[in-house]
C-alpha cells in the first residue's frame, strides 16, 4: 500500500459551523447577533439541542485553516489537499467529515475518545 501524497498539507483547529434557514427567531431566543461570533455561555447551551430538533442543519467545515483547506481543494486538482486537527469522537465530528468529502477535502483527524 503506499502512501499519499497531497501538494499541500493544513493544520489547525477544526470548527463545525451550523448554519439554519430564517434564523432571526433563534438569534432573539438566545440573545445572538446575526453574523457575529461569541463563546456559547449558559444562556446559549440549549440552541446545541433546540437546533438538532426543530431545525434543518446544514453542516460546514469552518476554522481559519480548515476554510483555507476548503478554498485550495476547489482549485486543485482532486486529492491534492488535506487538513488534520484534533476532533472528540462523537457525532459532530462525523458530521465533519462528511461536509469535507462533499467538498472534496481528504482530512486526517486525531480523535480523542470521550471528547
Amino acid at each position: 500500500m503506499s502512501t499519499p501524497s497531497y501538494s499541500l498539507f493544513c493544520l489547525g483547529n477544526p470548527l463545525l459551523d451550523m448554519q439554519v434557514r430564517d434564523g432571526e427567531a433563534l438569534l432573539k431566543k438566545y440573545e445572538l447577533k446575526a453574523n457575529d461570533a461569541i463563546l456559547a455561555g449558559e444562556k446559549q447551551a440549549p440552541i446545541y439541542d433546540d437546533l438538532k430538533q426543530n431545525h434543518e442543519i446544514t453542516y460546514v467545515a469552518g476554522g481559519a485553516a480548515q476554510n483555507a483547506a476548503r478554498g485550495a481543494a476547489y482549485v486543485l486538482p482532486p486529492d491534492s489537499v488535506v487538513y488534520t486537527g484534533s476532533v472528540g469522537d462523537d457525532d459532530l465530528a462525523e458530521q465533519l467529515k462528511i461536509a469535507n468529502k462533499r467538498e472534496g477535502l481528504s482530512e486526517v483527524y486525531q480523535v480523542i475518545p470521550g471528547d
